[in-house]
């Protein structure tokens, strides 16, 4: 250009001159190209298609089963391998209840692109250059399944222990807490499933969880045990300090020893307000150790004995009273726990001291005892020196008793115990319907009389047992119908002091005369006895004379041993009144059996 001047010259884009046309024609070879895919891959998976790891992109169904059913696992055989901490398992598809579902899993990967109209062809373009991968479809039975987790969770799961006590011997022994371990099933069975999607052999870590113990800490309890069973513990008497002087059968010391101590103790566990272990002293075995000598250290009280002086009206001891003693059982268990905790073992015994109710100083006048209220006899003489003595010791084991108001008095109770080694001796007796010999042979004498005393006195008899058969000993002062049986401990004879004052027993034996006479004392409350009888009726003669054969006697030797007595029936009538009142009217019936004379003959060598 002349001059220096610069020309400047312009470009221009050129687009066809129809776009409307452009663009249909492109459209047009779109849709061409889009139909010649759908026919290319009608009846074939669309390319970019992976089921898990296998390209089965534009391959028909059949080919793509093949290809894919050529990598799937054995349904039988170890596809995962589970671990945990010293454990290890290998597991198949069979064993997890698992099942491929290759046509329903092929169904899905023909289906990638397709069924979704006019957006299946963005569709197909990202398949085409993204890919698509196609899960495997896994059915599981979901009983097998958890039937595995189930067993699993067996081979896993330990529960902790906590931290315990042993006591072996007197000697405490430390078992250390252990932490448990719990299969986490829920995290397994997620796993399992998330491995079943890709059904590749792999190692599947089990979700064990560690369960810690909930007691740890023993040493406080240890401690308290040890210091428990660290030595005996001796008990004994305070004699010292006793107030009173006691004849004890024992006075100890008794030993508790730390391996009997042991066996009484356990060791139980708190959870409040954190769990913990407490020792504990078990009463009950406590008590079973303490028995024998709580049962050594026990006696009842024994009021004194007197006798009643009618000249001057007063008491007269002739037997000493006695305070009696017990232990206090929780006193002593008490002072044996307190004992644990302290060096020194020593124990005192806990006796509670009981005094006699009527000891040697009280006065007739304090107990409102005036004069003799009843009185009886019966007569003896012609005893055999065994049956005597029998009577004087049954009588002495009742003189100079008081009985309180409104107590019933039992003979047997103040009888004792009838032996040999009581002192008693062999005599005729009524036993078993046969009159034999036998230890206290003449004491239903004793409570013979002594009913009567109380018959005739007005009390109320509580209990009274008559013998089979009328017995003449009983008979010579009054007749028959008021004779009273017994048979320590079985048959008693009982009567109440329905008085309000206390009333005394005194016992008088006459060897001489043969006599044996019961008074009672006491205060005279105005009221009067009528008796009348005795009545016999029915009678019933006694048959012939029984002759026994005896080989333990002579030859030719005839004994006596039953003495032939008519039966009856015999009334007693009684009326006791105090001030025109009637107080009680009863009847004493006996029906007396008709017993035969019985002759043993002897049969033995001379």
């Amino acid at each position: 250009m002349a001059g220096g001047a610069t020309s400047l010259r312009s470009t221009r884009w050129v687009f066809p001159a129809d776009i409307p046309a452009f663009l249909l024609l492109m459209a047009g070879l779109g849709l061409l190209t889009a139909g010649a895919l759908e026919w290319i891959y009608a009846d074939r998976i669309w390319p970019g298609v992976f089921i898990g790891g296998v390209d089965v992109g534009g391959l028909t169904e059949a080919e793509a089963r093949a290809r894919w059913e050529a990598t799937l696992p054995d349904p039988q055989r170890p596809l995962f391998t589970l671990r945990g901490p010293g454990f290890q398992q290998v597991v198949s598809l069979a064993d997890l209840g698992a099942r491929v579902d290759v046509s329903g899993t092929l169904r899905e990967a023909m289906q990638a692109g397709r069924g979704n109209g006019l957006a299946d062809g963005l569709d197909r373009i990202r398949i085409w250059w993204w890919g698509r991968v196609i899960s495997p479809r896994v059915e599981i039975e979901v009983g097998l399944l958890e039937a595995r987790l189930a067993a699993l969770a067996t081979a896993i799961d330990r529960a902790p222990r906590d931290a315990s006590l042993e006591i072996r011997g007197d000697q405490v022994i430390v078992h250390p807490a252990e932490a448990g371990a719990r299969l986490d099933r829920e995290a397994l069975r997620a796993r399992l499933l998330e491995a079943l999607a890709t059904l590749q052999p792999q190692t599947i870590d089990l979700p064990v969880e560690t369960v810690p113990p909930a007691l740890t800490e023993v040493e406080p309890a240890r401690t308290q045990l040890s210091q428990w069973l660290q030595a005996p513990v001796r008990l004994f008497v305070p004699t010292e300090t006793l107030t009173v002087p006691l004849s004890l059968p024992e006075a100890g010391p008794w030993e508790l020893s730390p391996a009997d101590l042991a066996q009484m103790v356990t060791v139980v566990r708190e959870d409040f307000p954190t769990p913990r272990l407490v020792a504990r002293l078990e009463e009950a075995r406590l008590l079973a150790w303490l028995t024998p000598i709580t049962r050594t250290l026990q006696a009842d009280p024994v009021d004194a004995r007197f006798i009643f002086n009618e000249a001057q009206r007063q008491l007269v001891p002739v037997a000493p009273a006695r305070w009696g003693y017990r232990v206090e059982i929780p006193a002593m268990v008490a002072r044996i726990r307190e004992s644990l905790s302290r060096p020194t073992r020593e124990v005192p015994i806990a006796l509670t001291l009981i005094p006699p109710r009527y000891p040697e100083t009280i006065t007739a006048e304090a107990l409102g005892i005036t004069g003799r209220i009843a009185e009886a006899t019966t007569n003896f003489k012609g005893s055999p020196p065994p049956r005597v003595r029998n009577i004087t010791l049954g009588a002495s084991r009742m003189h100079g008793v008081v009985v309180p108001p409104g107590e019933v008095f039992s003979f047997n109770a103040h009888l004792g115990d009838v032996s040999v080694d009581t002192g008693f001796e062999e005599a005729l007796i009524i036993f078993n319907g046969r009159t034999v010999r036998g230890v206290g042979g003449g004491l239903c004498q004793v409570s013979t009389t002594l009913f009567r005393a109380a018959f005739f006195g007005g009390f109320p008899i509580e209990e009274r047992w008559p013998h089979a058969y009328r017995v003449g000993w009983y008979e010579r002062t009054f007749g028959p119908g008021l004779d009273a049986a017994i048979f320590s401990p079985y048959a008693d004879f009982k009567f109440r002091n329905d008085r309000d004052t206390p009333i005394l027993i005194v016992a008088e034996v006459n060897s001489e005369a043969g006599t044996l006479t019961f008074k009672i004392y006491g205060s005279n409350d105005g009221r009067t006895v009528t008796v009348e009888g005795p009545f016999v009726s029915n009678v019933v003669p006694h048959g012939p004379p029984v002759y026994e054969e005896d080989p333990s006697l002579p030859k030719g030797k005839v004994v006596q041993v039953e003495w032939a007595v008519d039966g009856a029936d015999v009334l007693v009538k009684r009326k006791v009144e105090r001030n025109g009142q009637i107080l009680y009217e009863d009847r004493v019936f006996t029906r007396y059996q008709a017993w035969r004379a019985v002759f043993k003959v002897g049969t033995g060598e001379p």
